[in-house]
């Protein structure tokens, strides 16, 4: 069974071998982050008190899932969502998402939004599976920006 738990710091570096490059850095984080990613770099990220972060979890708790939430009002946004490699194909991508909006619904959210590199798109796929739809307009032609209501 999947589950999910705050990420400590000692998943960084797990998170961090599922970024082999400048590439997957930027499907990870948007151009916010630059490589070569640094532990502080990605730490650094989740300092504040408005952001959590969370890992998702097998029954032998290996980590193989991650993503960060922000909570404003009663909209949830998560961010940073990346699937061990070694497991994507399996169906943990979709229940990564899952867990989320969960995890975002019993915080009060009754709106889940996301950004997703345009151009992610196995990523897009996953979100539309799990009811997220691509909102008009925007001002960054390589981002689609996604919602669910809840």
């Amino acid at each position: 069974m999947l589950s999910l738990r705050e990420r400590v710091d000692a998943d960084i570096a797990t998170v961090m071998s599922w970024i082999p490059d400048e590439r997957a850095l930027y499907l990870f984080t948007g151009p916010r982050l630059v490589w070569p990613l640094t532990v502080d770099q990605l730490a650094a990220m989740t300092v504040t008190s408005e952001i959590s972060a969370w890992v998702m979890v097998d029954d032998e708790s290996l980590v193989i899932g991650h993503f960060d939430l922000t909570l404003a009002d009663d909209t949830a946004r998560i961010g940073r969502v990346i699937v061990d490699p070694a497991e994507r194909g399996r169906g943990y991508g979709g229940a990564l998402v899952s867990l989320a909006v969960e995890r975002a619904r019993s915080l009060g959210a009754r709106r889940v939004a996301l950004n997703v590199i345009a151009d992610n798109a196995p990523a897009i796929a996953t979100y539309e599976q799990a009811g997220f739809r691509q909102l008009p307009g925007g001002d960054r032609p390589d981002v689609r920006s996604m919602a669910l209501t809840l």
